[in-house]
């Protein structure tokens, strides 16, 4: 599978990592108790691949850990899948994307990108931090995938019909997204 991270990413602040095994773009900030990272792996010797959007609050607490992710792999659940860990209410929702070839698969990854901007956007401002992150993440490559987004909103959509959203691997009715919806993850909801 072609890198797309690369391609939209603030190519200042994109390391490359890889080994034998793994090939991983980053793109990380760090600042005040707050770090925000948006990595794109894929594994060389199986198919798995995952592009992820994560953000730690570190807190007098503990720690306050948000994750969105895309991916596919071998273990656990196989197929094309968005995930989502909130760990406030202990759960992980997975939206299973099925039936994608790789052109649609790579549509709804450029998809989840743009929708990441919305939601590094939410932790600049709820942790009022002055830099531009939308701008310190990605370049101006971004603004083009608002048809992915809209790709990636009509697959949820019909992921949520075809009863292929689940919480803790129970299907999701109509309150349950509602809910969600009032989460940090509802602008992937928002269909």
């Amino acid at each position: 599978m072609k890198y797309i991270l690369p391609e939209y990413s603030n190519e200042e602040h994109t390391e490359k990592y890889s080994d034998e095994k793994i090939e991983e773009y980053r793109v990380g900030y760090k600042k005040s108790g707050m770090q925000i990272t948006l990595t794109e792996k894929n594994f060389l010797v199986e198919d798995e691949y995952g592009l992820t959007l994560k953000s730690a609050k570190y807190l007098a607490e503990g720690t306050e850990i948000k994750e969105s992710m895309i991916h596919h792999h071998k273990k656990g659940h196989p197929s094309r899948h968005l995930q989502f860990k909130l760990q406030a209410e202990k759960e992980t929702i997975r939206i299973f994307l099925d039936n994608l070839d790789e052109e649609d698969y790579s549509r709804c990854i450029k998809g989840f990108l743009h929708i990441s901007q919305e939601l590094i956007a939410r932790e600049q401002k709820e942790n009022n931090i002055t830099d531009n992150l939308i701008e310190y993440f990605f370049n101006k490559n971004i603004q083009t995938l608002t048809n992915e987004r809209r790709f990636l909103l009509g697959k949820i959509s019909e992921s949520f019909k075809q009863g292929q959203i689940t919480a803790e691997d129970k299907k999701i009715d109509k309150n349950k997204l509602s809910a969600l919806q009032q989460t940090h993850i509802r602008p992937f909801l928002e269909f």
